[in-house]
């Protein structure tokens, strides 16, 4: 679904990316289904990308049946799956519950879902 060492690179060469995550250290852990990957950012770099257990500790999370990051990552996303937090709301998608661990990087998470986007959409 996501040929994550591709979104890698592409976040490591994104300038918006880089600037909303300047001084970020932070494990990211995307669940996408049964599949879950740890994003290790580091000042911002994302240094490291890994295969890990969906209970894996981490500074910040998003989860989610394939179906909804599917809705999430296609061109143009159906209303209220263009947004985390949106979906969040609607769609059954798990973040932090607690805001105040991601709330400073958020902007960050809302450009790493558009390079997610990009990536499968090849462009």
């Amino acid at each position: 679904m996501i040929e994550w060492d591709s979104v890698v690179r592409r976040l490591d060469g994104d300038g918006e990316f880089r600037v909303a995550a300047r001084l970020w250290t932070a494990t990211v852990r995307l669940d996408v289904g049964a599949e879950s990957r740890a994003l290790r950012i580091e000042d911002g770099r994302v240094r490291s990308i890994e295969t890990t257990a969906k209970d894996s500790p981490c500074d910040v999370f998003v989860s989610a049946p394939a179906e909804a990051w599917d809705r999430m990552l296609r061109p143009t996303p159906a209303p209220f799956y263009q947004d985390l937090l949106s979906a969040s709301v609607h769609h059954g998608v798990s973040i932090n519950p607690d805001y105040l661990d991601f709330a400073a990087y958020y902007p960050a998470l809302r450009r790493m879902l558009e390079v997610l986007r990009e990536a499968r959409a090849g462009a």
